[in-house]
């Protein structure tokens, strides 16, 4: 796990540096490299995609802020964890459509860092829900957090994956939407189509826009309650957030 600070703060940096440091020696556990960043310039300039997997981003930095520079590296790499540092929690709301894992309040806390890396640890090392699909005659385990779409394509099902590739899995389009039935980030908004909705970018003209440039339309009958489910889970994961942040 290669970490990134982002801070224009010195004394930030250097305080996460340090209780990261901590974390490592309570977790018993070595990342790879960590390296700091004065300024999302200064990272953007050397940014080579996978290279990081989690990046800490200060959201109030001068010039280019924490929120511009999360949304040019999202292009780059979809997979990036990107955890916003914040003094304030009205940001949430900006941060939010880039999809960041999680938020910390500054001045961060040690037990609250400690939460975010241990689940990013569980999340890269690979204990994530997956399910098992067939292509060919090999058995492939997917990532439920990659899939962005399940399209049906005549007997088989097409799976949309976040990093562009695809999967054309055989299987009925009623198995796929079995495996994915108790996940509560999908919706089934077309005939033989299932959205995830964590890779939504915005709903506009009665289709849903992905991050990666994808259009989905939306049935006409019963648009209104797949859009209600869409914004409910936006509200929902919003909540989330300010909880991890520490409302009450």
């Amino acid at each position: 796990m290669n970490i990134a600070i982002v801070d224009d703060l010195k004394a930030d940096r250097d305080r996460l540096l340090d209780l990261l440091k901590r974390w490592q020696g309570l977790a018993d556990v070595s990342t790879g490299t960590v390296r700091c960043f004065s300024s999302g310039e200064e990272l953007i300039g050397q940014f080579v995609p996978r290279e990081y997997q989690l990046v800490f981003m200060d959201i109030c930095m001068d010039r280019l802020n924490g929120i511009e520079t999360a949304a040019r590296l999202r292009g780059q790499d979809a997979a990036l964890l990107i955890v916003f540092l914040t003094t304030s929690r009205e940001y949430a709301f900006d941060a939010f459509p880039l999809h960041p894992f999680d938020y910390l309040v500054k001045p961060i806390e040690q037990e609250r860092l400690c939460a975010v890396l241990d689940e990013a640890a569980r999340l890269l090392g690979g204990e994530e829900r997956v399910i098992a699909v067939r292509v060919g005659r090999a058995q492939h385990a997917v990532p439920v957090r990659s899939i962005t779409a399940a399209v049906s394509r005549g007997h088989c099902v097409e799976l949309c994956l976040s990093d562009g590739s695809t999967l054309n899995i055989a299987s009925s389009f009623g198995e796929i939407e079995e495996l994915l039935r108790d996940e509560k980030g999908f919706v089934l908004c077309n005939r033989g189509l299932i959205v995830g909705m964590d890779h939504v970018l915005s709903v506009t003209d009665g289709a849903f826009r992905m991050k990666n440039g994808q259009i989905w339309p939306i049935r006409v009958r019963g648009r209104a309650a797949v859009v209600e489910t869409f914004a409910q889970y936006q509200v929902l994961r919003l909540r989330g957030a300010f909880r991890r942040m520490g409302e009450k």
